[in-house]
């Protein structure tokens, strides 16, 4: 596994965080979506072909983290892992990461993707009904753990698997929405407010299974 970290002006960078208390401020873009022709649609049973196109448009509506170029090529293959800590506003939310390459152009392709109730954020020490080596949760309701308006949790999650090689002068991005308005109902009420801490004791961070 190879780490990389949300640091300052929202960079992903292999060196941890030393700050005491750094965090970035995102209210949640209920108009942010991942497109008619995603993932999601092909599992509905429809004839539409799976395709992403350039979402720099759409990573303006999110939160992003974003490396500098890279001097060599880099492989990713297998489950990419995204620790968040998060304060939010609200006791529950969705949480929708995209793991995306940017070109030299600026193009951005989409990758992979994990989401994330985080009513659901709970890990579990029980062994799991079958083999997993992710983080497991049970999803069951008396593990269900809401969050507390202004107090840190920490939501640890996978992505979908992949194998994808980053090209040398391309850019890893990592990319935070509160919705998927494409393919999920919007909560009722005002968006959240979400705090994405960054510091030393809460180090959010990416980690890429890399070859």
């Amino acid at each position: 596994m190879s780490t990389y970290y949300f640091n300052a002006d929202r960079s992903l960078s292999l060196d941890r965080p030393d700050g005491e208390a750094a965090r970035d401020t995102y209210r949640v873009d209920y108009t942010a979506g991942s497109g008619e022709h995603s993932r999601w649609r092909n599992q509905a049973a429809t004839d539409a072909a799976v395709r992403y196109m350039d979402r720099s448009r759409q990573d303006m509506k999110l939160l992003v983290y974003t490396s500098r170029p890279l001097d060599r090529t880099l492989e990713v293959t297998g489950h990419p892992v995204v620790t968040l800590f998060v304060v939010s506003s609200a006791a529950d939310g969705y949480f929708f990461v995209y793991l995306e390459d940017v070109d030299e152009h600026g193009q951005v392709a989409y990758i992979t993707e994990g989401q994330l109730r985080a009513l659901h954020r709970k890990l579990s020490d029980d062994p799991p009904p079958y083999r997993c080596v992710l983080p497991y949760r049970t999803f069951m309701r008396k593990d269900a753990l809401p969050l507390v308006p202004g107090e840190v949790a920490e939501l640890v999650f996978d992505l979908l698997p992949t194998s994808y090689l980053f090209k040398v002068g391309h850019r890893i991005r990592i990319a935070l929405a509160g919705a998927d308005s494409s393919h999920f109902a919007i909560p009722r009420g005002e968006p959240p407010t979400l705090q994405i801490c960054r510091s030393r004791a809460h180090a959010s961070r990416l980690d890429l299974p890399t070859i």
